[in-house]
């Protein structure tokens, strides 16, 4: 049995420690307050049953973002605002699990490591990089490494030595992938920040901050949202309420830090979160952490 940090024993461990008071325990979405973030979404929005599988988002201009689902190789085009959908098909079916945006195009994931090359004006297909893992080895999350010119890869289900987070490099100059993964996070670092020994840190999506340079990873399975330094060691972690993230599949920023996580439907509608990025909010959130 898969064993889960829940948010009431996240809470409670919490309040036990000090880190929240019991008026702060209601409604919020992080658990402790996430630094720049305000602890309710400014905008939530209802997804159409396309995205209902909604597997990955990435940023495409500041009115909209483009997402897949983990059935189709369809690319939406989604106001962020109204919830429109424009629709660009870019190949067959298959379980496509993450999007990123590079100076090249959008980098679409399969879950078996596989890589396809977008159009980033048109979705077309432009190129597609067979990469080849062991069979037990499940792919969710993607982050594009500006500052080293590269896409991380972050396995869900990582076919080797557990419990660890694993992460490889391909290389956006030579599109080459390289042999041994640049990071490893064992569980045990998410356990001892979390206070919690059950944690099983699982990747659901990755996004580097455009300004703090932070690795944000995000969790499904443990409901955790974790920081790491550029070198993905993990600093802090967040307790996620599922009552607002059913199932946070998807992760990204907008160029001045705005935050979106997007969660699968299951029983109900995919949603859209939004969370404007505030540098103000960062220190405070910070200091009142601390208390």
């Amino acid at each position: 049995m898969l064993h889960r940090l829940t948010w009431n024993s996240f809470l409670l461990l919490l309040s036990v420690t000090g880190i929240l008071s019991c008026n702060q325990l209601s409604g919020v979405c992080f658990a402790p307050s996430l630094p720049g973030y305000a602890n309710q979404p400014a905008n939530t929005l209802l997804l159409k049953k396309p995205l209902r599988e909604i597997s990955g988002i990435s940023y495409h201009n500041n009115e909209e973002l483009v997402a897949i689902n983990d059935e189709q190789g369809k690319l939406f085009v989604l106001n962020t605002a109204s919830g429109k959908m424009n629709t660009l098909s870019f190949g067959e079916k298959g379980d496509y699990e993450d999007i990123v945006r590079t100076p090249e195009g959008y980098y679409v994931l399969r879950s078996d490591g596989s890589l396809y090359l977008l159009d980033g004006r048109t979705g077309k297909q432009i190129d597609h990089y067979p990469l080849h893992f062991s069979r037990h080895t499940e792919f969710e999350s993607i982050a594009y490494d500006q500052e080293l010119n590269r896409l991380l890869l972050f396995c869900k289900n990582c076919g080797l030595e557990e419990p660890l987070v694993y992460g490889w490099s391909f290389n956006l100059d030579t599109h080459e992938l390289e042999e041994q993964p640049v990071i490893r996070i064992g569980w045990n670092l998410f356990r001892m920040l979390g206070k919690d020994d059950t944690i099983e840190f699982q990747p659901s999506a990755a996004a580097f901050h455009p300004i703090t340079g932070k690795l944000f990873i995000l969790s499904s399975t443990a409901k955790l949202l974790a920081i790491c330094n550029r070198e993905g060691q993990p600093e802090s972690v967040y307790g996620l309420n599922p009552d607002l993230f059913q199932q946070p599949e998807g992760l990204c920023f907008g160029p001045n830090g705005d935050l979106y996580i997007s969660n699968e439907g299951r029983q109900s509608k995919a949603t859209l979160l939004y969370f404007p990025f505030n540098p103000e909010q960062s220190e405070t959130n910070t200091q009142s952490n601390l208390k």
